[in-house]
């Protein structure tokens, strides 16, 4: 049987990479590509096609995969970011860890040569300048304040996702607003390679497999950006519950999201450093925020950023017309913070209750199905048992406040004040450098110490 074939090229914006009589092309807008240093652009070209593929073997089953590239310097941080990445895939697709890890592990790969390319970066970094990959969720929306009070001007980039269906459409009209009130334009890399992790799109079903390659693949993505602005930083929205994980069925340690970890996040950043002779270095600036703790400080100290977020995926018809589908995971854990820290959910655009018990489903700590990994671990559960405390304190007598009431009450006040700590906290960072990382949590300090 013939091996799987991925064939790529540069064009003058970007990539492309044929798979399969089909061709899939990450674009960058105003040069930003063709601007890139020749030597490091060869390098990066290798490993973005890598990372954008390398899981397709498993996903349509094939033991074998050829490439008419180089092989990646940086294919052992793929290796180890993939098989990390196994347990929770495993979980959402209902397959098994040790499944994926002997197929992995038995791939042939083969290039056309075995001359690895080393990066010889020349280029200026500047230490007020960053990059934020801007998503318009409430992590992104906060690190692009954090980053813009502490004078680092940050540039945003986003990476469009063709997979998820509504998702660009809304965010242009977001970033078009965004643009107009604070001046900064964002960056679109058109980028339908991303269809090759998209399951239904390859003919085998709705898979998580190659999603997790995303965070690195995108800091990646962001160096020729961060070479046009001279940035020294490229910043995530990983904050401190992407550390966060379980064990799964079979004794995997099972991380939601292992490429926003924060020890991964330290892979990334050396990966950015060895790219750029040291010049860019990646982090996040909310790392030590729990999901509530970002949501409060984004809400009450930025309020005229927070009125734009966006987090549901708007990925099924639902979302089709406005950028909260309303009937997803995403959009009624949302809904149940803003509730929680007294903020009106209609700011941000809601436009109907989320806490009524259709929606019971959706929520781990009343046993629901329709969660995410996430929601698995026990900091999920017990952030959700904080959230639905803080609901029922200030007076909400939704469906599931009033049930929560009856069924958990009693357990968040006898753990209020671990929850507090907890919730409300700030915790350890060991992504950003100290000058930054004190004028962070001074902020955070100011507006989270007894606020609540």
């Amino acid at each position: 049987m013939s091996p799987l074939r991925i064939d790529a090229r540069q064009i003058p914006t970007g990539l492309t990479i044929s798979f399969r009589e089909r061709v899939y092309e990450t674009s960058y807008p105003n040069q930003a590509w063709s601007d890139y240093p020749t030597q490091v652009k060869d390098v990066l070209f290798d490993n973005l096609v890598f990372a954008a593929t390398i899981h397709l073997p498993l996903a349509l089953g094939e033991d074998e995969v050829y490439y008419n590239t180089s092989p990646p310097i940086f294919q052992p941080y793929f290796f180890q970011n993939m098989t990390m990445d196994f347990p929770s895939c495993a979980d959402v697709d209902q397959t098994n860890t040790s499944d994926l890890l002997r197929r992995f592990m038995n791939l042939k790969i083969r290039f056309k040569d075995y001359n690895i390319k080393f990066p010889h970066y020349e280029g200026d970094a500047s230490p007020d300048s960053s990059i934020v990959s801007l998503s318009f969720g409430k992590d992104s929306l906060l690190t692009f304040a954090i980053c813009n009070e502490l004078g680092l001007n940050p540039k945003i980039v986003y990476i469009v996702e063709p997979s998820l269906k509504y998702e660009e459409k809304h965010k242009t009209v977001l970033a078009e607003k965004f643009h107009r009130e604070f001046g900064a334009k964002l960056n679109k890399v058109t980028h339908t390679t991303g269809l090759l992790r998209d399951g239904v799109h390859l003919g085998v079903g709705k898979t998580e497999l190659g999603w997790g390659l995303q965070s690195t693949e995108y800091a990646l993505l962001l160096l020729p950006f961060a070479h046009r602005y001279k940035a020294s930083y490229i910043l995530f929205g990983n904050e401190q519950s992407c550390g966060a994980y379980y064990f799964d069925r079979e004794g995997y340690v099972c991380y939601p999201a292992y490429d926003q970890s924060h020890a991964w996040t330290k892979q990334i950043d050396i990966m950015t450093q060895l790219m750029t002779n040291n010049g860019v270095k990646t982090m996040s600036v909310i790392e030590p925020l729990n999901d509530i703790a970002v949501m409060a400080v984004l809400n009450n100290r930025y309020p005229e950023i927070a009125k734009y977020e966006m987090s549901c995926f708007t990925e099924t018809e639902a979302g089709r017309d406005y950028r909260w589908c309303q009937s997803c995971q995403v959009c009624s854990k949302m809904y149940l913070l803003l509730v929680a820290l007294g903020v009106d959910p209609r700011r941000v655009g809601f436009t109907r209750n989320m806490l009524v018990k259709d929606n019971k489903g959706f929520f781990s700590l009343f046993g629901g199905k329709s969660v995410s990994t996430y929601a698995l671990t026990g900091l999920g559960r017990d952030e959700q048992l904080f959230a639905f405390y803080l609901a029922h304190k200030r007076g909400d007598r939704s469906d599931l406040v009033r049930e929560f009431g009856k069924s958990f009450l009693h357990e968040a006040e006898e753990r209020e004040d671990e929850l507090y700590k907890t919730f409300f906290g700030i915790h350890e960072s060991i992504t950003m450098p100290p000058e930054i990382r004190d004028k962070a949590i001074s902020i955070y300090r100011e507006e989270l110490t007894n606020a609540f």
